[in-house]
């Protein structure tokens, strides 16, 4: 008996009125899933996220958080480090960094003392520089600093080097593309 009755009860979903039920009840259910799973946040990439974080933040009088940055050398040095790996070989963490690029010029402040960090900001900001004697000065600058041993001979060639690698990076600034 029990069986029967339990025929007789799906038999009586699949009728128009039980069918049209079923139907209106998976369709909530499907809604209600898309709503749940829906992303709360605004949508786009993590820095437009931030920025609106942030927006919203200002709106509210509350005080902004500071964003995690990364230098360009701390990216470069990933980077350089994830295609070593890549190739089973393990790169040298010895200096902190992996440098960019080494000119004459850097590569004569190394060696006569001047700190890498240095190095590399007279490096990058050498273009910036407006006139011959302002690449003299960082020179003497640099040839002053602790731990640095220049001889005269020696800090004339490190200025002529700064000097060809200045006239050489304003022409590539200048030079019409």
């Amino acid at each position: 008996m029990q069986i029967d009755e339990i025929i007789q009860n799906t038999a009586l979903l699949l009728e128009p009125p039980g069918v049209y039920f079923v139907a209106v009840l998976i369709v909530l259910i499907v809604i209600g899933v898309a709503i749940r799973r829906r992303p709360k946040g605004p949508e786009g990439p993590p820095i437009i996220k931030q920025m609106s974080k942030m927006m919203s933040r200002i709106e509210k009088g509350k005080t902004i958080k500071d964003v995690p940055v990364k230098s360009r050398q701390d990216i470069i040095t990933e980077s350089f480090e994830e295609k070593m790996h890549a190739v089973g070989l393990e790169p040298s963490t010895g200096s902190g960094h992996i440098p960019t690029s080494r000119t004459p010029l850097a590569k004569c402040l190394l060696d006569h003392g001047v700190d890498e960090s240095t190095t590399d900001t007279i490096i990058s900001e050498l273009s910036d520089l407006e006139s011959k004697e302002a690449v003299k000065e960082i020179m003497d600058a640099a040839a002053e600093s602790e731990g640095v041993s220049f001889t005269g001979v020696e800090l004339d060639m490190a200025m002529q080097l700064a000097l060809e690698e200045w006239l050489r990076s304003r022409r590539r600034t200048s030079s019409p593309e």
